[in-house]
C-alpha cells in the first residue's frame, strides 16, 4: 500500500487552501481573547455561541499581522471610540491560513466597526429594557439621601489616580467638613471587573455607611464596557443605600450610571457633589439659625415692650385702686364715726329714759305719791289673806312707819 508522510499530507492541504479561489470572506464571531505583542502582531481566539446560550459551537485562532494591525485597530477606535477588546462581536475580512506546524487559523485583513457598534448598542438596549421591566432603573434613585453624609464606602482600585483625586477633593474641601471613608478594593477594568465590583458591593454593611461611591480614573472607552454589565447594574439598583458613580468619562453614560442614585463625570466631581450636598444643608441650617435668632430677638423685644406696658398699667391700676380704697376707707371711717356717734347718742337717750323710768319707779318716789308698803313679820303683804287676825303689821309711808294690829 502506497503512503505519504504527514508533512506531505499537510502540504497538500496547504496547497489546496492557498489555491482556493474563494478563500477571502467576511466572518462574524465573538472575540474570546486578544493579545497584541511587542512586535506589532495581534493574536485572537474567535468563538461562536449557540443562540443566546453560552455553549460554544465553533472556535478558531486568528492573526492580525502588524502590516495591517495598526490600520485595523485605528479604524475601529476611530469609529467605535473604544479599543477592540475581548467580549466584542466583530465582522472581519479573513482568509484561512494553514501551517504544517501550527495548524489552521484565520488571517485577518480588515474589520467592519459598524457591525460591532450595532451589536453593542443592541445588547445595551436589551439590558436597559430588562432593567426597566424589572423596575430597577429608578429604584436606587428613590432612596432617601442622608444629609449630612458622614460615612462613605468607596469601591475603587487603591492604586487608581481617580481614587486619590476623590480623597484629596473630599479632605481638602473649603468648608472643612470631615468624612469617614472606607475603601473596598475592586478591579476597575478588564475581565474581572464585573465579579470584583459585585463582591465589593456585597461586602458593604448598609448599617455602617451612608452612601456607596463607585469611582475610577480616566481610561479607554472600551474600559466602560464592564459598566454596561447587567449584573453590576442589578446589584447597584438593589443596594439599600444611595450609590454615587464617578467612573471617569465625559461623553458616554454607562448603564451603571443610569441606575445609580447620582452619577458624576469624574471622581473629583463625585467628591464635589457630596460636599455640595453637605454645604447645602449647612447653609440651610445657618439660615434657620439666623432666622431663629431674629425671630427670638423680635419676640423678646415685643414681649419686653408688652411687659413695660403691663408694668405701667399695673402701676396705674394699683395707684388707682389704692386711691379708690383710700377714698372708700375715708368714707367708711366717716360713716363709721357718724354711725358710732349716732349709736352712742341713741343709747345715751335710752339710758336717760331708763334712768328716768327707774327714778320714777323707785319705792321712795312711789311712796311720795301716796302709796304704802305693808309688811308682816318682815314679809311684804300683797293680799289680806297673807295676815291673820291680831297680828302686828307695819305700814311704810313716805314720812315714816305705822304699826297696827289686825282685827
Amino acid at each position: 500500500m502506497k503512503s505519504i508522510t504527514l508533512y506531505e499530507a499537510t502540504t497538500m492541504l496547504k496547497d489546496h487552501i492557498d489555491l482556493w479561489s474563494e478563500n477571502r470572506f467576511w466572518v462574524t464571531a465573538e472575540i474570546k481573547s486578544l493579545n497584541r505583542n511587542t512586535n506589532g502582531h495581534a493574536y485572537l481566539e474567535l468563538i461562536q455561541k449557540a443562540g443566546d446560550s453560552d455553549n460554544t459551537i465553533a472556535e478558531a485562532r486568528a492573526t492580525i499581522w502588524r502590516n495591517v494591525a495598526t490600520t485595523i485597530f485605528s479604524k475601529f477606535l476611530l469609529a467605535a471610540d473604544r479599543h477592540l477588546a475581548a467580549g466584542m462581536k466583530v465582522m472581519l475580512a479573513a482568509s484561512f491560513s494553514y501551517s504544517q506546524k501550527y495548524g489552521i487559523s484565520l488571517n485577518i485583513t480588515d474589520i467592519d466597526p459598524t457591525y460591532t457598534i450595532g451589536d453593542m448598542q443592541q445588547r445595551r438596549l436589551e439590558i436597559i429594557k430588562r432593567l426597566q421591566e424589572k423596575g430597577l432603573i429608578g429604584k436606587n434613585k428613590m432612596l432617601h439621601y442622608p444629609v449630612p453624609v458622614k460615612r462613605i464606602a468607596i469601591i475603587s482600585s487603591e492604586s487608581a489616580a481617580g481614587y486619590t483625586d476623590f480623597l484629596n477633593t473630599l479632605t481638602n474641601n473649603p468648608y472643612h467638613f470631615t468624612y469617614i471613608t472606607q475603601l473596598f478594593p475592586a478591579v476597575m477594568q478588564g475581565e474581572r471587573t464585573e465579579q470584583s465590583i459585585i463582591q465589593a458591593l456585597s461586602a458593604i454593611s448598609i448599617d455602617s455607611y451612608d452612601i456607596v461611591v463607585i469611582i475610577r480614573g480616566g481610561g479607554a472607552s472600551s474600559d466602560l464596557l464592564a459598566f454596561d454589565s447587567e449584573a453590576i447594574a442589578t446589584a447597584c439598583a438593589l443596594c439599600k443605600i444611595p450609590v454615587i458613580t464617578g467612573i471617569g468619562h465625559h461623553r458616554d453614560t454607562s448603564i451603571l450610571d443610569m441606575v445609580a442614585y447620582h452619577n458624576a463625570i469624574t471622581p473629583t466631581a463625585t467628591a464635589e457633589y457630596i460636599i455640595s450636598q453637605t454645604a447645602a444643608i449647612a447653609s440651610h441650617l445657618a439660615e434657620l439659625t439666623i432666622a431663629l435668632q431674629q425671630s427670638s430677638s423680635h419676640f423678646l423685644q415685643q414681649n419686653r415692650t408688652r411687659l413695660n406696658l403691663l408694668e405701667l398699667n399695673v402701676t396705674k391700676s394699683a395707684e388707682m385702686f389704692i386711691e379708690k380704697s383710700n377714698h372708700k376707707l375715708e368714707s367708711l371711717s366717716q360713716n363709721l364715726t357718724s354711725s358710732i356717734s349716732h349709736f352712742l347718742e341713741n343709747e345715751h337717750h335710752k339710758l336717760v329714759n331708763y334712768s328716768d323710768k327707774l327714778t320714777l319707779l323707785h319705792p321712795k318716789n312711789i311712796l311720795r305719791r301716796g302709796y304704802t308698803i305693808t309688811t308682816c313679820d318682815g314679809r311684804i303683804v300683797t293680799s289680806s289673806a297673807d295676815i291673820l287676825p291680831n297680828q302686828t303689821i307695819e305700814t311704810l309711808t313716805a314720812n315714816g312707819t305705822i304699826k297696827s294690829k289686825t282685827i
